[in-house]
C-alpha cells in the first residue's frame, strides 16, 4: 500500500471519541471505599474503576479528520481548576443505570460542559437539548438503586479535560484517554 492510499484509510478509520474529565487515583479510591459498598447490592455490571469519569460531550463515530477537529477545538476552550463533590447516589431505571454525582453542579463545571460542546458545534457535534446531569456512572445493566441516596462526600480536584476513545472488545468496552487540555 502506497503512502497517501495508507494515510486514506487512516483517516476513514472509525473511532468513538468524547470528552470528560478522569479522576485521579485519589478519587478512584475514596469512591471504591466509600461509595462502591452502596453500589454492590445494585446487581448489575460493576464498571472497572479505569472506566470511571464524567462525561463532558459525547461525539461518537469520528475519523482522523473529525479528531483533529475536536483537538483544535478543544484548544480553544479555557477553564480554571475547581472541586466537584460526588456524594449524591443515584439510579435511572431506563438505561439501568447507577451512578455518582455532585449534589451541587459547580458553575464552572456547567461552563466548561457549555463551552466545549458549544466549540465542538463546528466539528458536527449538536448539543444536548437537555439539562447537563454531570455523573460517573458505576453500575450498568443494574437491577435496583444504590443502598443509599448519599456517601460521604468526595472531593475531586479537577485541573484537566481529556478527549477520550470508547473502545469495544469481547472483554468490554475500554476507554482510553487520547488527549488532555490542562486548565490555566
Amino acid at each position: 500500500m502506497n503512502q497517501s492510499s495508507s494515510s486514506l484509510s487512516e483517516s476513514k478509520q472509525s473511532k468513538r471519541l468524547f470528552f470528560a474529565l478522569w479522576p485521579d487515583e485519589k478519587v478512584v479510591q475514596a469512591i471504591q471505599q466509600q461509595a462502591m459498598p452502596y453500589f454492590t447490592g445494585c446487581k448489575g455490571n460493576i464498571l472497572k474503576p479505569s472506566n470511571w469519569h464524567i462525561t463532558l460531550a459525547y461525539f461518537g463515530a469520528s475519523d482522523a479528520v473529525m479528531q483533529a477537529c475536536l483537538e483544535a477545538q478543544a484548544l480553544k476552550v479555557k477553564s480554571t481548576p475547581f472541586e466537584v463533590t460526588l456524594s449524591l447516589c443515584g439510579y435511572w431505571p431506563k438505561p439501568k443505570v447507577a451512578w455518582l454525582a455532585p449534589a451541587v453542579i459547580p458553575e464552572p463545571l456547567k461552563q466548561l460542559a457549555f463551552d466545549l460542546q458549544h466549540a465542538i458545534q463546528v466539528c458536527g457535534y449538536t448539543p444536548e437539548t437537555r439539562d447537563y446531569l454531570p455523573h460517573v456512572s458505576l453500575v450498568r445493566k443494574a437491577k435496583q438503586a444504590p443502598a443509599k441516596m448519599r456517601t460521604q462526600a468526595i472531593p475531586w480536584q479537577v485541573n484537566q479535560f481529556c478527549l477520550v476513545e470508547s473502545k469495544s472488545s469481547a472483554q468490554g468496552v475500554e476507554y482510553v484517554v487520547l488527549k488532555r487540555w490542562d486548565f490555566l
